[in-house]
């Protein structure tokens, strides 16, 4: 009882409602995005020449304190969904730095205090939601995965362990939290529209992060002409391909927002990343093509715009730009790797038709060699679940998918539809790179994708069938 009356005291108190209301606001996700910048910009700083990761890694934890502070004042838990985002783009750029983290594993008490604190004082009844059977699907795959073939050192190594649990019922216990605790409304703010805007926040800092590079770094790109080549380029490429669709989707109501859709996809063949090249040019077309047909009001505009940037291009700058990406192109080192894993996906899936090889098997490495505490990656969805899960992993991964679609066209709205297309840029990323395979943050984000659907969908269903009161743009179909 005296939980619950802590919870009511809290809802009560002015000062906690200012907080909560600050919180929950653009301008906090602004100065969130600002903070993760500033610690960004001090690693280029002569004071930091040298010490490696340590201005990313203080800036992991300023924006971890945020995430604890949030968790603690807010009764809602989309106030901490930014900043943890904001925490893994930046992790991103330590490579191969497990051993720089260890220091910092004193402060994990403090996330964990703050976490059930609010799982404890902000508690809710469970709700199931729409998408829990194709995860539990995908829990027991990847729980099974390499039955009959795994070794018990390979299936217990502890980054096995991790990848097994966060995939599998890791995964789903993350399902169940999000999805109870996740609003469908809040007198703070309509649910599509600050989901928008904090991926949106979160793609323009991905950007800023590829600038930053490129400035310090910028005697080496005069010299070369070509894009940089820096170990993060298809991570930061995975970001911008979950977050490019909501800048166009903000566009609808603020049309300035369609240029940092642009922008973001000018981003994206700026890291050199072919995945995120050809797999962003298409998200890009089905992006535009969402928009025109969601936004009348700005049709004609948009359409101009568009035609004059494919004109401008093709008669200015078609043979610059192909000597400019020649050297991206050429590289051909990846693509050796990448068709031999595919090569060696198919064997292992002979080898055990039924659970695959697992996703501790580390027989590959010949083609191979992972970074410290990770894993031998087919580097391709298709093959990752034929490799390592076999026909059970096939049939697993279908059911979600048929699962999650269910979901989405349900209610066929430019947000849903958004949220379709973020999701289609992370599956084109993973057919050549981990992916959706990785816990955190990218198969958490696959997850939330289609949680933030199902709760859009339930409050939509709520409002009026008055359209003045209905702020949402409906596809016809």
């Amino acid at each position: 009882m005296n939980k619950v009356r802590l919870s009511e005291k809290m809802e009560l108190n002015p000062r906690i409602a200012v907080l909560r209301k600050f919180v929950l606001s653009k301008t906090a996700m602004l100065i969130q995005g600002i903070i993760a910048a500033a610690f960004v910009v001090m690693r280029s700083l002569p004071a930091f020449e040298g010490t490696g990761y340590t201005a990313l890694g203080y800036g992991i934890v300023a924006l971890g304190l945020i995430i604890c502070f949030n968790l603690i004042v807010c009764d809602d838990i989309i106030s901490t969904l930014l900043p943890f985002l904001l925490a893994t783009a930046v992790s991103i750029q330590c490579y191969d730095s497990f051993e720089f983290f260890l220091p910092f594993l004193w402060l994990v008490p403090i996330p964990v205090v703050a976490f059930l604190f609010h799982m404890i004082v902000y508690r809710k009844k469970m709700d199931w939601g729409k998408t829990w059977k194709g995860v539990a699907a995908v829990a027991v795959a990847v729980t099974l995965g390499g039955l009959g073939k795994i070794t018990a050192p390979e299936y217990f190594n502890l980054s096995a362990l991790y990848h097994t649990f966060g995939l599998g019922f890791g995964m789903l216990i993350v399902y169940f939290i999000m999805n109870t605790h996740y609003k469908p409304k809040s007198e703070h703010y309509v649910l599509r529209f600050h989901f928008a805007f904090a991926m949106t926040v979160l793609g323009i800092f991905c950007t800023f992060m590829i600038i930053n590079h490129y400035i310090v770094f910028w005697d080496r790109f005069m010299e070369k002409m070509s894009p940089l080549d820096f170990q993060w380029r298809n991570n930061v490429s995975t970001f911008l391909m979950l977050t490019l669709p909501f800048a166009f989707f903000l566009s609808v109501k603020k049309y300035p927002c369609i240029f940092l859709g642009f922008l973001q996809y000018i981003a994206i063949l700026f890291t050199g990343s072919r995945g995120g090249a050809l797999g962003g040019a298409a998200e890009l077309a089905l992006c535009l093509f969402a928009v025109v047909y969601s936004d009348p009001k700005n049709r004609k505009k948009t359409l101009i715009f568009i035609a004059s940037a494919v004109v401008v291009i093709l008669a200015l700058f078609t043979k610059p730009l192909i000597e400019f990406f020649v050297p991206v192109i050429l590289r051909i080192e990846s693509v050796d790797v990448r068709s031999g894993l595919m090569m060696r996906a198919i064997e292992d899936f002979k080898s055990n038709v039924l659970f695959g090889r697992g996703l501790g098997y580390m027989g590959n490495t010949d083609v191979h060699d992972p970074a410290k505490f990770a894993l031998c990656w087919y580097h391709s969805a298709p093959f990752q679940v034929i490799g390592s899960f076999g026909l059970l992993g096939v049939a697993a991964f279908g059911y979600q998918f048929y699962n999650r679609m269910s979901t989405v066209w349900k209610r066929v709205t430019h947000f849903n539809i958004t949220l379709f297309i973020s999701y289609a840029g992370l599956f084109l990323m993973s057919l050549v790179n981990p992916g959706e395979f990785c816990p955190m943050p990218y198969g958490l984000m696959a997850t939330l994708l289609f949680i933030i659907c199902d709760k859009n969908n339930i409050a939509a269903e709520s409002i009026s069938s008055n359209t003045e009161n209905e702020d949402i743009v409906n596809i016809k179909l």
